[in-house]
This record gives structure tokens, sequence and C-alpha cells, in this order.
């Protein structure tokens, strides 16, 4: 019945007085029907009215609606809801289907909505962080700790502090723990793949609050992530989640695991002196590893244990080869020149692009040129300052004769053909009169080595004219033409074997020649 247990009640008193359905419906505001479904009520209970009116809440309820002294859960099977809870972590799993299951065990068990009420009373006794139900394999809820941890530099005396980033997947409760130079996108990102590489796999979604790092803002139209989060959660397939401003109960597990890192582990490592991040690393491991291992009160089955059990087979996959990029920097226009100054260095894209909005990716190798998501431009990462990385088939026709000519177009390709040349053609520029002069030779000379197919033997010419301090570009072209840089053979001088009447020998000039 909906109307008040308090108001119930009173009822059943007043009937006990000899009261009339209408008396009592007056005085306690309720129809004379209501009062006449609770008579009859009473008459199917077959105990003491005093006894009915002395029991608790609960157990008067589960009388009136019963007709019995005992709680309905006491008298007709009901499941072990510890069991049914960690059932329900299993993907697809639902509440009808586990109240199937156990009635096949138990025919004359409690009705699927007594089951349903039942476990809704259980799950609200739970400890505050458990209310929340997690399939497996589907969450992992992620913060960093307030605490920092000191990192000793060998050779001298300064002290940086480092962040510890927390992870625990809602299901099996499994907690990680990565050390991070900074809460910067970079590291961050890092911190994910760390955290799948020990559990193995890739949640479904990740529930995360609102650092820059994972969140650009959130407002009432909606949330604006940081992209290169977006990127790396596709390259992952997993969904991202932030949470409400401001409302750390939206990841309560992950608070309560920050805090457990935070005093067991971060307290008990607070003596000791770390001097990399490495070494670090190493130490929160071993610590973690024996909080997912420990058996509680609360865990009577390991954190470990039960991510092995149901959990560890439910992520994804991960990925075929790590994510590659480091960076990212995202709707950046082609200007009229179609190059970019990435980190200090120039790179070119195809002139077509101009007026286009491309995403560039850097990773330890590359830097990539993306338009809408297809990738059309690439380059070696170039590691000094103010290097430049321009590709011919990006330039105009116009540009690219231009290019042909000049000391830059020269310098590239010495450099593709070897060391020497290279050494050879910075001397020719590096000459303090007649400029223009010398390029215009060089580019002769490249002329002359494409159209003769000389590029093989071009470095050791190189070579042999700056032995020699032959650094005209004259010069050079008679080496090569007259194959000066092949190398004499030394060999030594041996006696003929053969003799003839028309030869003398060394013994007719070693007499008297007077």
């Amino acid at each position: 019945m909906k109307i008040p247990v308090v108001i119930q009640r009173k009822i059943f008193e007043f009937l006990t007085q000899g009261n009339t359905h209408r008396q009592i419906a007056k005085r306690v505001n309720v129809s004379p029907t209501t009062v006449g479904v609770i008579a009859k009520k009473l008459n199917e209970i077959q105990m003491p009215v005093a006894d009915v009116l002395n029991a608790s809440n609960q157990e008067f309820i589960d009388i009136v609606q019963t007709g019995v002294v005992k709680n309905v859960e006491k008298c007709k099977p009901v499941p072990d809801f510890t069991y049914i809870n960690d059932q329900m972590k299993i993907r697809d799993m639902t509440l009808k289907q586990l109240w199937l299951e156990f009635k096949e065990t138990q025919p004359d068990c409690v009705s699927y909505s007594r089951f349903a009420k039942l476990y809704k009373h259980w799950l609200k006794k739970l400890h505050p962080s458990m209310r929340q139900n997690f399939t497996a394999g589907k969450t992992l809820l992620v913060d960093f700790c307030g605490k920092t941890m000191p990192l000793h530099d060998l050779r001298s005396d300064k002290v940086r502090h480092v962040q510890i980033f927390a992870g625990v997947l809602g299901a099996s409760s499994l907690i990680t723990a990565i050390a991070s130079e900074t809460q910067q996108t970079h590291d961050w990102l890092k911190c994910f793949t760390a955290t799948f590489d020990r559990i193995g796999g890739v949640p479904r979604e990740v529930i995360t609050d609102n650092l820059k790092a994972a969140v650009i803002k959130t407002g009432r139209n909606g949330t604006v992530f940081n992209k290169t989060f977006e990127q790396f959660a596709d390259y992952h397939d997993f969904a991202i989640l932030n949470t409400r401003p401001r409302t750390p109960q939206d990841k309560g597990l992950a608070e309560v695991s920050v805090q457990i890192i935070q005093r067991s582990v971060l307290v008990k490592l607070r003596n000791r002196k770390f001097f990399s991040l490495d070494e670090l690393q190493k130490a929160l491991d071993v610590e973690v590893d024996k909080i997912n291992r420990a058996i509680t009160k609360r865990f009577p089955e390991s954190r470990w244990d039960r991510f092995n059990r149901f959990e560890k087979n439910e992520l994804l996959s991960l990925p075929a080869h790590s994510y590659p990029f480091s960076k990212w920097i995202f709707q950046q226009t082609v200007s009229e020149f179609y190059q970019f100054t990435v980190d200090g260095n120039i790179y070119s894209v195809p002139y077509s692009l101009i007026g286009k909005k491309l995403d560039i990716g850097i990773t330890s190798r590359e830097v990539q040129f993306f338009y809408e998501n297809e990738l059309i431009a690439s380059h070696d990462l170039l590691m000094g300052y103010g290097e430049a990385s321009i590709l011919e088939e990006h330039m105009p026709a116009n540009h690219r004769l231009y290019n042909t000519l000049s000391p830059a177009s020269i310098k590239q390709w010495a450099k593709s053909v070897g060391n020497y040349v290279y050494e050879f053609v910075e001397q020719v520029l590096n000459k303090s009169k007649h400029l223009a002069r010398n390029i215009k030779s060089l580019n002769k000379l490249r002329d002359y080595i494409l159209e003769n197919k000389l590029d093989s033997v071009l470095n050791q010419a190189c070579e042999y004219a700056l032995k020699y301090n032959l650094l005209a570009v004259t010069d050079l072209l008679y080496v090569l033409k007259n194959r000066k840089y092949i190398q004499p053979l030394n060999t030594t001088q041996t006696m003929n074997p053969y003799t003839h009447a028309n030869l003398r020998g060394a013994n007719y000039f070693g007499g008297d020649a007077r």
C-alpha cells in the first residue's frame, strides 16, 4: 500500500478499539475503502494484534502484505546478493536473468518484483563508494593524487616534484598508479598508455574530471574535449565521460583509490630518495601490487583475483602498434607560403591546399599533416632549430624552377649524395667573391652529374679535390673527366723472368761504360 506506515499503524490501532470505518477514515484523512482493505488484512493475520503493533516498520509492512509473522525473505529462499551484485558486472547481464537462474534451483523463491526490491534495498546498505554499478571491462576511472613525490638530482641538491596518476577499473576495483612529470597533455597520454599496458587491454569508457588535458570547457551547450585526447581515444576506441564540475562523487571510486594510494603507498615511500621517474615507478608498482593482491573484510576476494576472473577478458584488445603521436596542433590554415613552422623548424605542404585547415601530428620521428583526417604530407622530424624541409613536389612549377637554382637546393642535393660533396659545395659557396657565378657553376655541375649518372663516384672525386685543395668547379670537372680520383695501385718492380737475344738486361748496364 502507498499510504505511510504510520497511518497504517493508526488504522490498525483504531480498528482494535472498535471504531467504524467511516470514523477511522475521517480521523486519519483516508477513504473508508482503504480502511476496509486494512481491516481485511487484519482479519487474515493469525497472530496477536499487540505483536503486530510492536513490530518494526519493515516487519509491519511484511506482515500486512503477506499475512505471516516473519519477513518474506526469511520464509522464502532468497539469493546471496553479493553473488548477484558480482554477476551484474558481467556485460549484458540482467536482474531478470539472474532471478530465472535462481528460480531453477529454488522453485519456491520470492517473486521477481520482490527479488528486485530486496536487491535494491541491499545495495543501499553498501559503502557509498560502491553504489555505482559497473560492468566488467567497461569503465576506468582516473584522477591525479593531491600529493606529489620528490625526485632528487644526482648532480645537485635540486628537487623536483612529480605527479601521481591513479586509475581504477570500476568492476574489479583494480588500482594502477603511474608517475608523471606533469599533468600536461603529452604526459596525460603517457599515463593512459602505461595504464593500458599494465591491465593488458582498453576499457570502453574513461571517466575523468575536468582538467585541461581532458576537457577544454563545459557548459549548457555541452562539453568541448581536448582534441589531442579525443584523437588518442579514437585510436584506442574508448569513450570519454567527464564528471560534473565540483562533483567528486561522480567518480567516487577514483577518489577512494587516490586516498588508498596516498595513505598506503606514498606515505610508505616518503623516506626513500628517488633519482629518476623509472626508479619511482618500480617502487609504485611493487606497493600497488600488494594492495591489489590483498584480502580484506571489504574484499574477501582480492582485486587481482576479481580482475582475472571476470574483467580481464572483457577489455578491448590493445592496438597492434602503440599510439605514435606525442603532440597535435589542430586546424592550422595553410598560408600563401604553403609552409608551417613546428617547434622552430619549417616544413612544406602541397601548395594546392593554400587556404585549407590542416591538423599536424608530431611523432618521435616524423611530422605528419592531415586534411580531413587524410594524411597528405610527411617529413622527417628536424632536431635542430631554424632548419627547413621543403619538398619540390609541394611547389608550383615556377617555384620549383627557381628552387633548383638556390643555394639551399644545392646544399640539400649535395647532402643527399655524400659528406664530401656537401663539404666541397660549402667551400665553393663560402668564397667571398663571385657568389652568383659560383651558384651558376654548381648548378651546371649538378646537371652534368645527373646527365652522366656520376652520383656514385662524385663523393670520391670530391674527397680527392678537397685533399689537394682543388676548390673550383672546373677543377672538379677535370678530376671527373680524367678519373683522377682513382688512386694508382701500389706495385713493386719485379725482375723480368724472360730472356731473349735482343734483351740486354740489367747486367749490360752494370759494367764499365767507357
